[in-house]
């Protein structure tokens, strides 16, 4: 039945792929009306199904609402509500998972476990709880039966990203092994464990940063792959404007605090929690930011990094032969395509597209414009995203959109620029060691 719904959504959505390039190829114009109303009605769909089945259909969704760059706004305002869909699960199910994980009822280990869970999410969620000694805990725990839930909906999306990478420049499949790993690393507590100390141990390493921030200690003893324990940590949402402002630190310092842990993380480490999102920001009563949910996380390969290095570099400096020459090193395209790739940079550095005028941009042809471009990028053959790619990408964006959200008093250049020219003018960071890597890796 679920296979068999999820086909359902891959036809409607290939559908409504179909009807939107025939309109963007004027073969068949649409009303603006008409587009935002078919565009809502499938992702209002969408929301429906992966309310009523959960699962990965829920992580899916939550993904592609926050991709605003690709994705229609339309689309994405709707799928939107999945942040905010998930009904938690009756707390027996939650008990009896605990005990097939410790072999023992959960009142062997703890003195208490509150029935209401803090938060649910769309593979387990939360419970507040007290160990023996009396230490505070956060028990997560992962729903019974969501493995197999899980291995259908990415069976499907296999599927559905299989059908459209034919139409598309980049390799789909590279952006579905991605995100196949990276549920299936939520999966796993002990991983997930493992990462939170891993960041941690990252972070420390610049104190003054440090002091600013807090990442929930793991206790390993209750910790099992489908039940992860935690120190609670006291506290309010980054936006809850109301409860930060109480703690006597402004928001936009907050949200500088947020970003800067982020950008070390990403810039400096290469190690990093991809879900910036307020839900995973707290704010605790002194002031400092408690990252939490380490779930989704991701390593770049040092020569991953490298590459983006001279891509960034490429782009400030307009030079289209390092620009080519970054995409052959980070494994995007193959060496033979690279002169492809450099008449590509040349278009996107025409001068023409800076420092013009307000008269002079409205009267520029866009439209000519990225048809060039589009028919060069076509003739990428077999372009794949590095791994790690995708989830460096997205962790950005949503950071980018967390401090225009949240702070609109400091300019995201003020936080993101020092990481920037810092990363490109040094030298990529050390490998990780082997016991470090697998540990953290999905």
């Amino acid at each position: 039945m679920r296979g068999a719904v999820l086909f359902g959504l891959i036809v409607r959505a290939a559908g409504l792929y179909a009807r939107m390039r025939l309109a963007s190829r004027g073969t068949w114009p649409i009303r603006d009306a008409d587009r935002e109303r078919k565009l809502v009605r499938f992702a209002s769909r969408f929301v429906d199904v992966a309310t009523r089945y959960r699962a990965g259909l829920i992580k899916l969704g939550q993904v592609a609402s926050l991709r605003v760059e690709v994705l229609p706004e339309a689309l994405t305002r709707e799928l939107a509500r999945l942040q905010d869909r998930v009904a938690p699960h009756p707390f027996e199910e939650i008990s009896a998972r605990i005990e097939s994980e410790w072999g023992e009822p959960w009142s062997a280990r703890l003195a208490d476990l509150w029935p209401e869970p803090i938060a649910a999410a769309s593979l387990g969620q939360v419970h507040e709880a007290r160990a023996l000694d009396g230490r505070r805990l956060a028990v997560k725990v992962l729903y019974p039966g969501i493995e197999r839930s899980v291995a259908v909906d990415l069976m499907m999306a296999r599927l559905a990203l299989w059908l459209f990478d034919f139409v598309t420049v980049g390799d789909l499949g590279e952006v579905y092994r991605q995100l196949r790993d990276s549920i299936r690393g939520e999966m796993d507590y002990e991983r997930e464990g493992r990462a939170a100390e891993e960041v941690a141990k990252n972070l420390a390493a610049e104190p003054a940063l440090w002091e600013q921030l807090r990442v929930p200690a793991i206790d390993w003893k209750l910790t099992t792959r489908r039940v992860l324990a935690m120190e609670f940590i006291e506290g309010v949402k980054i936006n809850d404007i109301e409860g930060a402002a109480s703690r006597g630190v402004s928001r936009d310092e907050l949200v500088a605090r947020a970003g800067r842990a982020f950008l070390h993380m990403m810039f400096r480490d290469g190690f990093f929690h991809c879900d910036p999102h307020p839900g995973n920001l707290i704010v605790d009563g002194e002031g400092r930011i408690a990252i939490i949910d380490f779930g989704m996380n991701e390593r770049l390969a040092p020569s991953v990094l490298a590459a983006v290095r001279d891509h960034l570099r490429a782009s400030v400096l307009r030079d289209p032969d390092l620009f080519a020459s970054s995409l052959v090193d980070a494994g995007a395209i193959e060496a033979r395509v690279a002169p492809v790739a450099r008449e590509i940079a040349e278009i996107a550095f025409d001068p023409e597209l800076y420092n013009l005028t307000p008269s002079e941009l409205a009267n520029l042809d866009f439209a000519a414009h990225f048809q060039r471009m589009r028919s060069h990028l076509d003739r990428l053959e077999n372009f794949r995203l590095p791994p790690g790619i995708v989830m460096w990408s997205r962790a950005l964006s949503i950071l980018y959109a967390l401090i225009v959200e949240l702070a609109p008093g400091i300019r995201p250049l003020d936080v993101f620029g020092p990481y920037v020219m810092e990363f490109l003018q040094g030298p990529p960071p050390e490998a990780p060691t082997p016991r470090a890597a697998a540990g953290a890796r999905a």
